[in-house]
């Protein structure tokens, strides 16, 4: 219980230091809410009017569920972002990551803290442009409980999975000395296959069979799919237990990498 409690004032202190940060630097969440918001807007409108081309229904999707479907990814990718790897070059580099290492606690514990606050923050505001979305597009969407119940479990394993993931990929800063290319890679590969840019049944059947086999479906397209009744009861418990595995898999990866990451790891900068 003791180490319980420090691990939350340290979460405590994490959160109150990030939301004056965010609060102070306002511009800061206005550009990446504005990010977030306009993507999934834009391939929601070239995917809707795709449809009324094709009859009002393309790939057992129609204009409605279209919406529906963008609209709830667009709030899952905002509950499950995680952008470690795009600041651990600079932390490696610039020799930032000795600092963090001196703290009585592990790194990831920092950057958790910081990645929640950012929900917390910016939640209210993707709450309501959700709500406005729905209403001008007409999106429909039929709640059961049993649907309700799974998609907050696979929500969070979508989120669990995606941090962890994020955190891997970011070890690389480790072991190279440029990583953007390795960021862009993953960023290619989660727009691609999660289902950011259309339902995974309106890509090729190539990308559909690829994205079974990597982890990115199980951080957005999933939970998104079990919210809108598009999985049976069945499906969702073997879902959430695909993403169980990769949990599991990617945490291991990243412990392994951690450590042999520290052992060659020599504090530069400036």
């Amino acid at each position: 219980m003791k180490a319980l409690r420090k691990l939350f004032d340290v979460y405590r202190g994490h959160f109150q230091i990030t939301m004056v940060r965010y609060m102070t630097y306002r511009l800061e969440l206005v550009l990446w809410l504005t990010s977030m918001i306009l993507g999934p807007v834009v391939f929601l409108v070239v995917w809707q009017t795709a449809s009324r081309n094709t009859g009002g229904k393309i790939a057992g999707f129609s204009t409605d569920d279209l919406a529906t479907y963008f609209i709830i990814v667009m709030m899952v990718n905002h509950l499950t972002l995680a952008w470690s790897m795009w600041e651990w070059e600079g932390r490696v580099r610039l020799g930032a990551l000795s600092y963090l290492l001196l703290r009585p606690h592990h790194p990831i514990h920092r950057d958790l803290g910081e990645n929640i606050t950012f929900k917390v923050a910016t939640f209210p505001v993707m709450a309501v442009t959700a709500i406005c979305l729905a209403s001008y597009f007409d999106a429909r969407l039929d709640v059961e409980w049993w649907r309700v119940g799974a998609f907050l479990v696979s929500l969070a394993l979508a989120y669990a999975l995606r941090f962890i993931v994020d955190w891997t990929v970011a070890l690389a800063a480790l072991f190279l000395v440029q990583v953007t290319a390795v960021n862009v890679i993953y960023f290619f590969c989660l727009l691609l296959t999660s289902g950011q840019m259309a339902p995974l049944p309106l890509m090729p059947a190539g990308v559909q069979i690829i994205a079974n086999f990597l982890p990115f479906r199980w951080m957005l397209d999933f939970p998104a799919e079990v919210l809108m009744g598009r999985v049976t009861p069945e499906g969702a418990m073997t879902g959430c237990a695909i993403q169980t595995g990769w949990i599991v898999v990617m945490e291991t990866v990243r412990r392994l990498l951690w450590n042999s990451g520290m052992r060659r790891y020599m504090a530069v900068g400036i």
